[in-house]
């Protein structure tokens, strides 16, 4: 039941379980004029403290000190980052809770500009110029989704996802107010993907399409789905259907970009990124494109790519500094894979780059990371001293909002100081945030540094054994789709270990899988057949291969 006050203001109740008074909502509009009548227009709406600010920089540190259930963004807040990039940032840092709502406004009615908003599935959309009666009605309407699914957002914010699912799956059962239906389905569906459960989640997101196949947040559900669930064919071709769409166009090139690159299919990386306009090719993107440029050979191709989009953001500070690193890091990446006396210029490269994008800064993330990145050049420099001097600051070893990437650098330099238990903790730290990315270009990225450094420190075998024995266990329980991503990963580690391949194929065949992810079964079958392996795995190969034809004729 909905509860008013005596001049019509909605009440919003506290949660269960929580120590909310107040429902806090922030407003991040660079104008000033639209910020004070905007927060005028919601005080008039509900009972809630308004908060305002010009910038995602002044919300970000507001957002050390308390939480917002709501942000309303403007997409373009000035030079710098849009309203966009500076909801992907705080949701990666850990700055937004899971259950914190998102509002968008924008004037801007472009396709493109109306994709990128639709990409991070905001709560409400609304284009200005809006009145006065369709900001209160979409505002009242969220806070009574809010109020409905507040034990559900409890609970998902304290990263008890099978409570949340539990909690919603009753409200289904007892029956859900119509205006409600599509906001509950969405979140459970949500849900049970961030629960594992990719394929229960898939057909929530289906079922939606069978009533309107132009449904833009259950077309990437689902593809997120299917490629979560290993079914790369099937993503590819919804892909191939949404570069068409003016809403999804530069998304969808940048998604078949990175399966491309997760295929080794270097070549088409380059290919569908060149669809995608160079203004607005994303940093992840860029990144994924220069490390194309990098496995091809063709580094001065990549160079020029970061030191172009690094000199179009020159006036944008965040945004230049974040290609500064990006290409120190790019530096550091070719001295490491140099020959130790042919290394300085790379190193020199990137230290100075390091400088500049560190430069009068305050935050102890970005600090982090400078120090981190310096310290790995010492370590390249063989200057060990050095680079334990650069790991005495208090925020070091805070890596609660610290990138993937970075944890790699991390690891690598204290592997290189000599503490092979701590590196092998932070890429496993690393691994396990990049699960948690949206952008599939930040993941494909970070996951081949995450493979590569563990590959350089020797510790991807010892990573890959867990994740086989994880993965046996879960086909003992009879989990083969779960199971059979613990084989692949285990095999992609450690490739030269063939048991793993044949745990992958096996779980493949007994699940009646002909493809998963960049494998099918004939191909798996040819690359096993190729390894020399011992007598033992030469025949469960052939038992698997009887197996294999079995099941094909019956």
């Amino acid at each position: 039941m909905k509860l008013y006050n005596a001049t019509g203001k909605l009440i919003i109740l506290p949660i269960d379980g929580c120590d909310i008074l107040e429902f806090r909502i922030a407003i991040v509009e660079d104008n000033a004029t639209a910020r004070t009548a905007l927060r005028g227009h919601l005080m008039s709406i509900a009972n809630l403290s308004v908060s305002s600010f010009a910038s995602g920089y002044e919300l970000k540190s507001a957002l050390k000190k308390q939480n917002f259930e709501l942000l309303l963004m403007d997409y373009h807040l000035g030079a710098g980052k849009s309203g966009v990039e500076w909801i992907h940032t705080l949701r990666e840092s850990g700055y937004i809770k899971p259950s914190t709502g998102i509002i968008f406004l924008t004037s801007d009615g472009a396709p493109q500009t109306i994709g990128r908003i639709m990409d991070i599935q905001p709560d409400v959309l609304l284009i200005k110029p809006y009145t006065i009666a369709s900001l209160s009605r979409q505002i009242k309407q969220y806070l009574q989704y809010r109020d409905y699914v507040k034990n559900v957002l409890h609970a998902l914010d304290n990263k008890e996802t099978e409570r949340a699912i539990s909690i919603i799956h009753g409200k289904i059962k007892e029956g859900v107010p119509t205006r409600l239906v599509a906001d509950i389905r969405r979140l459970y569906a949500r849900l049970l993907f961030e629960n594992g459960e990719p394929l229960r989640s898939l057909k929530i997101y289906e079922d939606v399409l069978t009533h309107s196949d132009k449904v833009l947040w259950a077309q990437w559900g689902k593809i997120k789905c299917q490629y979560t669930a290993g079914y790369w064919s099937q993503c590819k071709t919804q892909l191939d259907e949404m570069v068409n769409s003016s809403l999804a166009r530069d998304k969808a090139f940048e998604w078949l970009a990175s399966l491309s690159f997760e295929q080794s299919a270097f070549d088409d990386v380059e290919k569908y990124l060149d669809q995608i306009k160079f203004s607005e090719l994303s940093l992840p993107a860029a990144k994924l494109k220069s490390m194309a440029f990098q496995k091809q050979d063709k580094v001065i191709d990549a160079i020029d790519l970061l030191q172009k989009k690094r000199a179009m953001h020159r006036s944008a500070k965040d945004q230049f500094n974040d290609f500064t690193f990006e290409l120190a890091e790019f530096y550091l990446m070719l001295a490491e894979t140099a020959p130790e006396t042919n290394r300085s210029e790379s190193l020199s490269q990137a230290r100075k780059l390091v400088g500049i994008a560190g430069r009068s800064q305050g935050d102890p993330q970005v600090l982090q990371k400078r120090d981190y990145l310096l310290a790995y050049s010492a370590i390249l420099d063989n200057d060990v001293d050095k680079a334990s001097h650069l790991l005495e600051a208090e925020y070091i070893d805070n890596y609660l909002r610290t990138e993937p990437s970075t944890l790699v650098v991390a690891a690598k330099v204290h592997h290189g100081l000599g503490d092979e238990r701590k590196a092998g903790e932070l890429l496993l730290m690393a691994k396990d945030k990049n699960q948690e990315l949206q952008a599939i270009s930040e993941q494909v990225t970070n996951d081949a540094l995450i493979f590569s450094g563990g590959q350089s420190l020797g510790l991807n075998h010892e990573q890959a054994v867990a994740i086989n024995e994880t993965g046996t266990q879960l086909f003992l329980e009879g989990d083969l789709d779960a199971a059979m991503k613990h084989f692949y990963d285990a095999y992609h580690l450690s490739p030269e270990t063939a048991a793993f391949g044949l745990n992958l194929l096996q779980s493949m065949i007994e699940s009646d899988t002909r493809v998963y992810r960049k494998y099918d079964l004939d191909q798996l079958f040819e690359t096993l057949h190729n390894d020399v392996l011992s007598a033992p795995n030469k025949a469960r190969l052939a038992q698997l291969s009887e197996l294999a034809r079995v099941q094909t004729h019956t």
